[in-house]
């Protein structure tokens, strides 16, 4: 127990400073319109695109306009020199969001849709990747998975509430039906609402996430101080009704995506099977540090086996309530 509320504090000590994470994803029509000239407009969220650069063309291309990146519909045009663009040209976005999601129109007819993730590069937009039946389901697969784990592994509050389950649960069978209760939860209301037969409010289900965390404070507590709450006496049932909770906030990145009814299935299969994956190279870092931090024999001191629960506490009410004051601002 000990060396878990040790791995637990120093996991909190590199996330001080952390808040929420940035899984928007924004979505840009790219448009062919003729003599060498072509079109991008996006509707930038308020402050999504805040102090980012704007789009980076190929050598051969120049924007008609200065370039800005305001909040709300932004509308740019170039023209490339005496050519048009090449499927293996590139258009990067240096954007920090996790991807957009591509509308390309050409002046055939020919249209697609793509789901772009963003690399170390920022977000590249391979022109020849813009074309109808470029891709097929192996390549969406791919890039719902990518966009999965990385939900997973930059979203702190899922990645808390999960090492507050790991911190409660005793033996390899409570982690197994505990991990398992929230993943089958978290799966059940991603695809409930992804599907459309479940509706929520966003900014709600954020506040009550951060809530989850919070109740596992509490019990984080109460357990250094030898009394078992629910979590620790039936842990399964704790995460299997915080992780429904937990499902709908996975929801509002499908929802971001504004996919067509025929993508949803490859999306939703996929985007949760990175999800998982996450989850689990998660997991598997939190047990490896544990052995670790065993065969050094480091514990925290009895006299401070509350910090971590308490570190744990604040930072989730400090995301309850600016969650809660971004409801009504």
């Amino acid at each position: 127990m000990k060396t878990w509320l040790l791995l637990l504090g120093l996991l909190l000590a590199t996330l001080l400073s952390a808040g929420g994470h940035d899984t928007s994803v924004l979505i840009v029509r790219f448009q062919e319109l003729g003599d060498e000239r072509y079109q991008l407009d996006y509707n930038a969220p308020p402050g999504s695109l805040q102090g980012e650069a704007p789009p980076v063309l190929p050598e051969h291309a120049t924007w008609e306009q200065q370039p800005e990146l305001p909040a709300g519909p932004v509308r740019l045009t170039f023209t490339t020199d005496g050519k048009p663009l090449s499927g293996e040209d590139r258009i990067v976005l240096p954007w920090r969001c996790s991807g957009v999601l591509v509308h390309a129109f050409w002046r055939s007819g020919e249209a697609a849709r793509r789901f772009v993730p963003r690399t170390n590069e920022g977000i590249v937009l391979t022109i020849g990747e813009l074309r109808a039946g470029v891709g097929g389901t192996g390549e969406a697969a791919k890039r719902y998975t990518i966009l999965g784990v990385e939900h997973m592994l930059t979203g702190w509050d899922h990645l808390l509430f999960v090492a507050g389950l790991l911190l409660l649960v005793k033996g390899w069978r409570q982690v197994v039906a505990t991990i398992t209760a929230f993943n089958l939860a978290h799966s059940l209301t991603l695809a409930l609402s992804t599907l459309g037969w479940l509706g929520f409010e966003r900014g709600v289900v954020e506040v009550l996430i951060a809530f989850s965390i919070a109740v596992l404070a509490v019990e984080i507590i109460h357990a250094s101080r030898g009394q078992a709450g629910i979590t620790a006496r039936k842990p399964w049932l704790v995460s299997f009704l915080f992780g429904l909770i937990h499902g709908l906030g996975f929801a509002g990145v499908m929802e971001d995506l504004g996919l067509p009814r025929q993508d949803i299935p490859v999306a939703l299969l996929f985007f949760n099977v990175g999800v998982e994956l996450g989850q689990l190279a998660m997991i598997g870092l939190w047990l490896g540090m544990a052995k670790s931090l065993r065969s050094m024999k480091l514990t925290l001191p009895p006299r401070l086996s509350w910090a971590p629960g308490y570190a744990l506490g604040i930072i989730a009410m400090v995301w309850c309530l600016d969650r809660a004051v971004g409801l009504f601002c």
